[in-house]
C-alpha cells in the first residue's frame, strides 16, 4: 500500500518538478564600446531553441537552469554561458581579433588588400603623420616621408599646391604628375581643398602591378587619398585647435645693406668702364672723374642720402667722402624686406564626429584654416565640411554616401618675373632707395620716377591697395552600394560628382605702379569644373582548403567639362572700387570651355597558394578623348608575383626573421597628358585638330594659326619592371623595404618643332623613348621598445638615373635647348649645357670661357669679348641628384612624444640664376651678393670674381661659375607632444586629452644662403620665389 502511494504521488507531482525547472530568463548584449547589439543569435545548445536581440540588445528566452546558452554574431568570438540560477544576464561580445593578426588592409586599386599579399610597390602614410604638419595640402605631407617621391613647392604663397614625381621623370612634353585618387576614385581638383584632418591615410603606388588597373592615367603613379569614415562605438567628438605664427623660412642672400658700400662699389664699375673702354685713355685720374660725375646721375637724381655733393659723395680712391653723413634720420629708411614681410597668424580649428552599430556608422567634420603669409596682404582661408555614411540596408545590400564641401580665399599669387614681385624686389633694390620719400613716412611712398631700378613702383605702397583674390566653391558628392549576389560574388557600382567654381579679382591701383599709366586695371575671371565618374564591380572571392582566388571585372567612365570666362577694363574712376563699373575703358573679354572623357573596361585576377606564394595579373583597354577616334583605345596590363618565404619550413627555425617577401611584377600603363606648347602647365586637350586664333583688325574677324594638330598622336606608353624584398627582423625591431626599377617610356608625347613656313612652331608627335632606372629603400629600426620608453628611426632613399634613348632623326644630333639645358641621346632630361667658366685674367681681371675654336673644334681659352654660347657650351652636370629622400626619429617616454623629420639630398646641379643676377657687372641700382667684395681689383688679382665693368655685356655671362651642388638637408618637422594620463582625462570626462607644439620648415642647409634647391626639380630658378614659409604653433586636441 505503501510502494503504491509514493508512486502515485511521483506521477503526480513530477510535471510540477519539471515546471520548476523551467524557467524564463531575460538578458543583455552589448558590444566592447557599450552599445546595445541588435540580431544577436541566442541559442540553446544543442538545440534549434532561440531567439534575436532587439534593437537595444535585449532578449527574453524560456530556458533549463541547466541549459548552455550560445551567443553569435558576425565579426564576433562566439560565447557560452551557463544559465546556472541567473534570471538576467549581461553579456560583452567582443571581436574576432585573433582572426586578424597579422592582417594590414591597405588601400589598393578598386579595393583594399592585405599588405602580405600584395605584389606591386606602395608605401603608407598614416593620419598620425600627416596631422602632425602644418600644410595646406597632404602632397607637403609626404615631403621626406616616402622613398622614391619628390615633393617640389615653387613657393611659399600659401595655398599654393606642391608638385609630385614618383621615381623620377615620365615624360618630356607631357605631364609627369600621378593620379590622385580619393576615395577610389580619380580626383581632379587642388590637393589644398581637402582638410588634412579628414584624412586616414595615404597610399603611394609606385609600380605596374599596383597601378595599372588605372591604365591611362597611371602611368606616373597613383597617389590614393583615404579619408575618414565612421566607426562602431557611441557618439565621440573630437577637437583639435592650434594657433600659432607664419615666418620666413629660408634668409635672403648675404647681399650689400649699406648704402657708402653699395654707392664705393657702384663708383668702382663706372671706374672701370671709363678706364677699360679707354673713354679716360687708361688714365686712372679721367676714370675717377667719370665715376664721380656719373655716379648719381646714373643712380637716379635725388637718390644721394648723404649730405655732401653728388660728385663729391666718393673720392678719387673710391671710398666715401669722410666728411659724408646720412641725411636720413630712419636707420630702416632702406629696409624693404622689414616693411613687406612680417610674421603673421596661423589659425586651424578642426571639430569631427563619429557613430557607429553593427549595421551603421556616420563621420562628420567641420574644419577652418587661416593661414597669413608673411608676405604682405597675403592669405589663404579655407572652410570644410564633410559628412560620410556606411550602412546595411539589408544583409545583402550596403550603402556608402559621403560629401565634401570647401570654400577656400586665396589673396596674393605668384609674381614670378613682374616688376612687383617683393621678393626680387627686396634682393635686388639697391640699399640706397628709401621706402618712403626722403626717407620720412609722412611723405609717403617713393614710387621712384627717377630711381634707376624699376622707376615707377613701389610694392609697399600698391601691396596694400592691389587685389589678386581667388574664391574657390569645391563640392564633391559620392554614393556606393554593394550587392552580395551570393556568398562568393558582389556587386559595386560607384557614382561621383566633383564640381570646382572659381571667382577671381585681379584689381591694380591707379595710384602707383605698373597700372598708374593705364589708369588702374580691373581683371575678373569665373572658372568652372565639373566631373561626373561612374563605375561598375563585379568581384569575386573563393577560398579553398589550400588556394585562394579573387576576381574583378569593371568599367567606369569619366568626363571632365570646364568653362573659363574672363574680362578687363582700364581707365578706374574711384580707386578704391574694383567693379567693372568703376572702369571706362574695355580691354579684354574672351571666353572658352573645355570636354575631356575616359572610358575603360577592366578586369584582375589575384590568387594565392597557401598564403604563401602569390600571384596577380590585370588587363585595361582605355579610350581618351584627347585622341582621334582612330587612335582612341589602348591596352595596358600587369602581371605580379611575391613569395612569402618566411612561411617556408626551412626558416621555422630561424627566429630572427619575423618575415620575409621576395616580389616582382611588370607592365604597361599609358598617359595622355600632352602640354601645350611653350606651357607645362595648360594641357592640349585636342592635339590631333589644329588650331587658329580668332584675330580682329577692329572690324573684320580673321584667323592666325595657334596649334599644329597631327591625327596620328596616339598614347605615350610606359613599361614599369620592379623587383624587391620586405621583411622585418628581430620581433619587428627592423622593417626593411628595398626595391629595383627600370621604366621605360615608349612613343613620348613630344612637341616637335617645325619650320616657321608652315605658319606653326611645333607640332605634336610620338617620336621619343625615355629610361629610369635605379632603387630605393625604407628602413625602420627600432632599438628601444618598453612600456615607458620607445624609439624608433627611419631612414629613406632614392637613386637612379635617367636616359633618353630616343629622339626624332631631325635632333638626334643636335639635340633640343630648353635654356640652360639640352635634350641629347644617351643624356637625362636635365643635362646642362653650358660655356665653361675659365677664370679671371690675373692681369686684367676679365673674365675668360672656354669657347670653341670652329676650325679645329676644340676649345680655347678666351677672353670674355670672345664670348658665345651657340656652338661653345658643354655638358657640365645633371640636375638629377645621386640619393635623395629623408630620415626621421620618435621618442616616446611615459606620456611624451617627440617626433623630428628630415628631408635631404646628395648631389646634383643646381643653376642660380638669381645669384648669376647679384653678380652682374654694374647695373644702376641693382644690388650686389656680398661675394663681390673679393672681385678683381688692381690689389686683389688672384681671385675667382671678374673685375666690375658698368655696361660691359659679356664678363658676366650665363656660364657653368653659376652651377652649384644642390645637395641640401632640412628639418622638415618638429613635433612634441604630451599625452595627459588616463585618470586626470577621466576627470575631466574625457576619453583622450593631448597638448603639442609643432613646427615646419624649421631649418635648411644649402651650399649657399638663400638658395632653395627644392623650389624646382629641374635645377633653376629663373624668378624670384616665395620664401618657403616656417610654422611654429602649439595646439590642444581632445576626445569625449
Amino acid at each position: 500500500m505503501n510502494n503504491k502511494t509514493g508512486l502515485l504521488l511521483i506521477f503526480v507531482l513530477f510535471p510540477w518538478w519539471l515546471l520548476a525547472q523551467e524557467m524564463k530568463i531575460k538578458g543583455n548584449v552589448k558590444d566592447d564600446e557599450g552599445l546595445g547589439m541588435l540580431g544577436v543569435s541566442v541559442v540553446v545548445k544543442g538545440t534549434t531553441r532561440g531567439v534575436a536581440t532587439d534593437n537595444h540588445g535585449n532578449f527574453e528566452l524560456k530556458v533549463d537552469r541547466n541549459d548552455v546558452l550560445v551567443f553569435s554574431s558576425m565579426g564576433y568570438t562566439t560565447q557560452e554561458v551557463k544559465v546556472g540560477k541567473q534570471t538576467n544576464l549581461k553579456v560583452v561580445m567582443l571581436p574576432e581579433v585573433e582572426e586578424l593578426v597579422g592582417i594590414e588592409k591597405v588601400a589598393v586599386a578598386y579595393g583594399t588588400a592585405d599588405k602580405k599579399s600584395f605584389t606591386g610597390s606602395m608605401a603608407t602614410v598614416k593620419a598620425e603623420e600627416i596631422q602632425n604638419k602644418q600644410t595646406t595640402d597632404v602632397a607637403k605631407a609626404l615631403e621626406g616621408s616616402v622613398s622614391g617621391v619628390q615633393i617640389s613647392t615653387s613657393t611659399g604663397q600659401p595655398g599654393a599646391n606642391s608638385e609630385i614625381r614618383i621615381r623620377g621623370i615620365g615624360s618630356i612634353n607631357g605631364s609627369s604628375e600621378p593620379l590622385i585618387i580619393l576615395d577610389g576614385v580619380p580626383f581632379s581638383g587642388n590637393l589644398s581643398a581637402i582638410n588634412n584632418n579628414d584624412i586616414e591615410s595615404v597610399n603611394v603606388l609606385k609600380d605596374a602591378a599596383s597601378a595599372a588597373l588605372y591604365g591611362a592615367r597611371g602611368a606616373n603613379g597613383v597617389v590614393i587619398i583615404t579619408t575618414k569614415s565612421g566607426a562602431r562605438g557611441k557618439l565621440s567628438i573630437h577637437v583639435d585647435t592650434r594657433a600659432g605664427f607664419n615666418y620666413r623660412a629660408i634668409p635672403e642672400y648675404d647681399i650689400l645693406k649699406s648704402p657708402a658700400e653699395y654707392y664705393e662699389t657702384y663708383w668702382n664699375a663706372l671706374y672701370n668702364d671709363s678706364y677699360f673702354q679707354a673713354r679716360g685713355g687708361g688714365n686712372a685720374a679721367a676714370a675717377a672723374a667719370y665715376a664721380s660725375k656719373n655716379l648719381i646721375k646714373n643712380l637716379g637724381a635725388g637718390y644721394n642720402v648723404y649730405d655732401v655733393p653728388d660728385e663729391q659723395l666718393i673720392g678719387a680712391d673710391g671710398k666715401l667722402n669722410p666728411q659724408a653723413k646720412l641725411k636720413i634720420t630712419d636707420p630702416d629708411f632702406n629696409n624693404w624686406e622689414k616693411a613687406l614681410f612680417n610674421s603673421r597668424v596661423r589659425k586651424e580649428h578642426n571639430l569631427s564626429l563619429t557613430k557607429g552599430t553593427e549595421f551603421n556608422s556616420f563621420f562628420f567634420s567641420l574644419g577652418y584654416l587661416g593661414d597669413e603669409g608673411y608676405n604682405l596682404n597675403s592669405y589663404f582661408n579655407r572652410y570644410t565640411t564633410r559628412f560620410a555614411y556606411k550602412g546595411e540596408i539589408t544583409p545583402w545590400l550596403k550603402v556608402n554616401a559621403s560629401t565634401l564641401l570647401t570654400h577656400t580665399q586665396r589673396q596674393g599669387r605668384e609674381q614670378k618675373n613682374a616688376y612687383a614681385n617683393p621678393f626680387s624686389w627686396t634682393r635686388n633694390m639697391a640699399p640706397i632707395y628709401p621706402v618712403y620719400k626722403q626717407g620720412d613716412r609722412s611723405k609717403g611712398y617713393d614710387f621712384g620716377e627717377t630711381r634707376a631700378y624699376l622707376s615707377n613702383e613701389n610694392p609697399v605702397g600698391t601691396q596694400n591697395e592691389n587685389l589678386d583674390l581667388r574664391k574657390s566653391y569645391y563640392l564633391n558628392q559620392s554614393l556606393s552600394l554593394d550587392l552580395d549576389l551570393t556568398k562568393e560574388l558582389r556587386f559595386s557600382t560607384t557614382g561621383n560628382f566633383y564640381g570646382n567654381f572659381v571667382k577671381n579679382n585681379r584689381f591694380r591701383t591707379p595710384i602707383g605702379g605698373s597700372a598708374k599709366k593705364y589708369g588702374g586695371i580691373i581683371e575678373k575671371s569665373d572658372y568652372d569644373e565639373i566631373v561626373m565618374t561612374f563605375n561598375q564591380l563585379l568581384k569575386y572571392n573563393k577560398s579553398w582548403e589550400d588556394y585562394a582566388m579573387e576576381a574583378l571585372l569593371g568599367h567606369e567612365t569619366y568626363k571632365e567639362q570646364s568653362g573659363y570666362m574672363e574680362g578687363g577694363k582700364q581707365k578706374i574712376v574711384d580707386p578704391s572700387g574694383t567693379s567693372f563699373r568703376n572702369a571706362a575703358k574695355i580691354t579684354d573679354l574672351d571666353s572658352y570651355g573645355h570636354t575631356y572623357a575616359v572610358e575603360g573596361y577592366f578586369g584582375q585576377v589575384n590568387a594565392n597558394y597557401k598564403q604563401k606564394y602569390f600571384a596577380s595579373a590585370s588587363l585595361r583597354r582605355d579610350a581618351s578623348s584627347v585622341f582621334a577616334p582612330e587612335n582612341r583605345w589602348g591596352t595596358f596590363w600587369s602581371v605580379g608575383g611575391s613569395w612569402l618565404v618566411s612561411s617556408e619550413k626551412f626558416l621555422e627555425k630561424v627566429h630572427f626573421i619575423n618575415s620575409l617577401k621576395l616580389k616582382a611584377s611588370y607592365g604597361v600603363q599609358g598617359n595622355d597628358n600632352i602640354y601645350l606648347p611653350g606651357d607645362e602647365k595648360e594641357r592640349s586637350y585636342t592635339p590631333y585638330m589644329s588650331l587658329y586664333k580668332i584675330s580682329s583688325d577692329g572690324n573684320e574677324p580673321g584667323l592666325k594659326p595657334q596649334y599644329k594638330g597631327n591625327r596620328a598622336i596616339t598614347w605615350e606608353e610606359s613599361g614599369n619592371f620592379n623587383a624587391g624584398v620586405e621583411a622585418t627582423f628581430w620581433d619587428n625591431r627592423i622593417d626593411l623595404d628595398v626595391d629595383f626599377f627600370i621604366k621605360k617610356t615608349n612613343n613620348l608625347l613630344f612637341n616637335m618643332p617645325i619650320p616657321a613656313s608652315t605658319g606653326f612652331t611645333t607640332e605634336p608627335r610620338n617620336v621619343a623613348d625615355m629610361k629610369n632606372q635605379g632603387v630605393e629603400l625604407t628602413l625602420g629600426v627600432t632599438p628601444v621598445k618598453t612600456d615607458k620608453l620607445s624609439w624608433k628611426l627611419t631612414f629613406n632613399g632614392l637613386h637612379y638615373k635617367n636616359e633618353i634613348t630616343r629622339l626624332p632623326d631631325e635632333l638626334r644630333e643636335k639635340g633640343l635647348t630648353k635654356g640652360v639645358q639640352k635634350l641629347l641621346e644617351g643624356g637625362s632630361i636635365y643635362d646642362f649645357y653650358l660655356v665653361k667658366w675659365g677664370g679671371v685674367n690675373p692681369e686684367n681681371g676679365d673674365a675668360q670661357y672656354w669657347i670653341k675654336n670652329p676650325t679645329t673644334g676644340e676649345f680655347e681659352l678666351k677672353p670674355s669679348a670672345a664670348y658665345e654660347s651657340v656652338n661653345s657650351t658643354q655638358l657640365v652636370g645633371s640636375a638629377i641628384p645621386d640619393l635623395q629622400g629623408g630620415f626621421g626619429t620618435t621618442f616616446n617616454f611615459y606620456n611624451f612624444e617627440l617626433a623630428l623629420q628630415f628631408s635631404y639630398q646628395l648631389g646634383g646641379k643646381f643653376f642660380d640664376s638669381q645669384y648669376l643676377g647679384l653678380m652682374h657687372a654694374g647695373t644702376a641700382g641693382h644690388n650686389w651678393h656680398t661675394d663681390i667684395r673679393n672681385r678683381w681689383t688692381p690689389e686683389n688679382r688672384n681671385t675667382d670674381v671678374p673685375r666690375l665693368q658698368a655696361n660691359s655685356q659679356n664678363i658676366v655671362s650665363t656660364s657653368d661659375r653659376f652651377l652649384i651642388d644642390a645637395s641640401y638637408l632640412s628639418l622638415r618637422n618638429v613635433s612634441l607632444a604630451y599625452n595627459f594620463s588616463k585618470e586626470v582625462v577621466e576627470k575631466l570626462r574625457l576619453s583622450q586629452l593631448r597638448y603639442y607644439i609643432t613646427a615646419d620648415n624649421v631649418w635648411l642647409w644649402s651650399k649657399r644662403k638663400g638658395l632653395d634647391p627644392r623650389v624646382s626639380l629641374d635645377g633653376s630658378n629663373t624668378y624670384a620665389v616665395n620664401s618657403p614659409i616656417r610654422t611654429v604653433s602649439m595646439g590642444l586636441s581632445f576626445t569625449f
